[in-house]
Formats: structure tokens, sequence, C-alpha cells
């Protein structure tokens, strides 16, 4: 409705501005878009409207062509979107399939009409297609753990483009093909999938991906979040080393859940954690308790559910002071036993070093002495 009222009100505005057009209702004129970009695989739709002079004999055949050719292109088609007046013509045309680096180009509108009559419209519609770069839409509902859940892929377009499916990769499931589904100047194309989401799904990439004549591909991905209740792991321990305490518990959920120690006397203020993906660790310690009691309970808690564990305290009093015993004495032993070597060792280099030192003199004495001895004899030959 609203396209229509549009399109009457430009042909008014032209019915209008006749008189400012050479020639007014004597002349051919059209009115229509000149530059029109489309992206491959899809369509065009563009509309268009020409004014022909008064004594113009009925019927007019029209028809579009491409450059300088003159026969009709027959992949461009007429199609009706509004209501003709009795001074402009329809000329709308839609292309469809486009096609990369063949369906490019300009085109012309020809009209024919009595005993070989023919008009060419001067101006031009140039048609540039480019790579397919439009993506699907993702729509994802809240995901619980073994709630069933359906996300919906639209991709929504111009024409009813031939040869187009869907196709869904990450996780498992099915999938249903709706439509088209035709709004105002558009059609939808929707695909459902169904699945029921588990804990391995958190995180997970999925894909819907939109072929289009079997080779011409565009895709959207959302990273799914599943949510699920709280989870206490069994590797969660309790451990009492003479008068303190240790405690760690683990859980697993989406959201995170919060960690609390009921039996304790504020645990908050004990509470350190850790958190990696959908794991929480919270470890306590206190010292200087007593009357500790065989379990102490772990809950945890989030938006889906509550969930608590008994966790066993282990007594580890005297096994601590025998292992320290124990590393004691391999630690003295052990100590001792390098002092000796290090003593050992140092008192052989000592008296290596002092045997060497004695006799090092000895040599220079003898070297000395037969040096004296040589001058005494020369002096008592020139005494002689």
């Amino acid at each position: 409705m609203l396209q229509t009222l549009l399109f009457i009100l430009a042909v008014n505005k032209m019915t209008n501005c006749e008189d400012s057009q050479p020639g007014g209702l004597n002349d051919f004129f059209i009115s229509v878009k000149e530059n029109v970009t489309g992206e491959e695989g899809l369509c065009i739709r563009e509309q268009c409207a020409f004014r022909v002079p008064q004594n113009l004999s009925e019927p007019i055949k029209k028809s579009w062509f491409k450059e300088d050719s003159e026969n009709a292109t027959a992949k461009v088609q007429f199609y009706h979107s509004k209501a003709e007046s009795p001074i402009w013509k329809e000329c709308s045309f839609m292309l469809n399939p486009l096609v990369l680096g063949e369906s490019d180009g300009e085109y012309r509108l020809k009209l024919e009409w009595g005993q070989g009559n023919v008009h060419i419209f001067p101006q031009t519609v140039k048609i540039t297609v480019k790579e397919l770069t439009q993506k699907p839409k993702i729509n994802v509902p809240r995901l619980t753990i073994g709630q069933k859940a359906e996300i919906s892929c639209i991709f929504t377009i111009k024409c009813l483009v031939p040869k187009l499916r869907f196709a869904w990769t990450g996780i498992e499931g099915k999938e249903s093909t709706l439509g088209p589904r035709g709004v105002p100047g558009w059609n939808e194309f929707t695909s459902i999938f169904r699945f029921h989401p588990k804990p391995k799904d958190h995180n997970t990439k999925l894909t819907c991906k939109i072929i289009v004549q079997d080779r011409i591909q565009t895709e959207a991905a959302v990273t799914l979040e599943v949510r699920y209740a709280p989870e206490i792991l069994n590797s969660s321990r309790c451990v009492m080393w003479g008068d303190e305490l240790s405690c760690m518990c683990i859980s697993s959920g989406v959201p995170l859940p919060l960690i609390q120690w009921p039996t304790l006397d504020d645990p908050t203020n004990y509470c350190s954690t850790y958190r990696k993906n959908t794991i929480i660790i919270c470890n306590i310690s206190i010292s200087g308790i007593r009357n500790v009691k065989d379990t102490i309970e772990c809950i945890a808690e989030n938006v889906i559910a509550t969930t608590s564990m008994q966790i066993q305290v282990h007594n580890q009093t005297e096994t601590p002071k025998a292992n320290l015993g124990l590393s004691m004495s391999w630690i003295f032993c052990t100590l001792s036993v390098v002092l000796n070597i290090i003593f050992g060792s140092c008192t052989v280099v000592l008296c290596f070093n002092r045997r060497k030192n004695r006799e090092k003199p000895k040599d220079v004495d003898h070297v000395y002495m037969t040096s004296l001895k040589r001058e005494e004899s020369v002096y008592e030959t020139i005494k002689v």
C-alpha cells in the first residue's frame, strides 16, 4: 500500500513537471534509477515508469536489452508493482539470479508498436554485480540442558532465488526449512534447528550456511551458552592437619555457581575462589579449630538450581609428623655425607699442595749451589 502511494506521488510529480520537460506530453520520457548494484546469486528488482506521446497507437511491446545488442535479454523480466495511469506506464524489471561477470552492464528499454515502429530510450541503467556478502541472521533462545531448543536461521532477500538451501554445522540436531514467507517487497527463507542441549554443547560454535546455485555460499555463526544446574565434583576434599582445617569444593555449572559453607562460622572470610570456563573452585583454610564434624557441607547455587554435598573430613594429624621426621633424618644423613666428602676433598688437596711446595725449594737450592761452586773454581784459576 505504501509503495503504491509513493509511486502515485512520483507520477503526479512528473506530471506536474511536464512543462519543464522537452516536448511535454508529446515526448518519450522514462523515470528509472541509473545505477543499480546487486550481489551474486541473488536478484535485483527496480521500479520503472515511462511516458509516450498521446498519439502513439496501442499495443506497445516493451523489452530491456543489454549494451549495444538490441536483442531482448531473456533474464530481464518485467513485474507489476503499481497500477498504471493513462499517461504513465510501468516498466519495472527484475534480474534473477545475478551472475558475476555476466549480468553486469548497461541496459536500455526498447518500445515497439504498429508496423515496425521502434523507440529506444537513451537513458541507461548500469547494473553492477558484486560477490555475495549478505549473511543470514541466527536467533538463539535461552538454552538449558535437557530442554528442547529451536534455533532459527533467517535469510531475507528481494526475490525467490532458485536453488537456495541451508546447512548447519557444529553440533548434531534436526533441521527443517520453512518458506519462503512473503513480506512486503521481500522474501524470507527460514531454517529451524532443533536439539536437546548438553553440557558439552556449551561454548560450541554453531554455523548456519546458505548455499545458492549449489556453488555460492555465505554463513553466520554463534557461540552457544548452555545453562545447567550446579554439580559438585567428587574430587572435592576436606583434610584436618592437627588443628588446621583445609577444604576444597569444586563445582561445575552455567552460570557459575556460588559456593557456600553453611556449617562453618562466617565462611565468607575463608573462601578463596578460582574460576575457569564452567568450573569454580573454593578453598578454605581455618586454623585453631576444634570439634570438627566428620563431614563438612558444601552448597553450590545458581539461577537454575541449588545442590549440596557432605564432604568427608580426613584426619591427617600423625601423618605429617611421621613424614617430617623421616624427611629430617634423610636431610641430616645426606648433609653429613656431603660434608664428609667436602672435608676429605679439601684434605687431599691441601696435602698435595704442601708436598709440592716442599719439593720445589730443593731444586732451586741445588741449582744455586752449583752456580756458586762454578764461580769459586773460576777465582781459584785466576789466583794460580
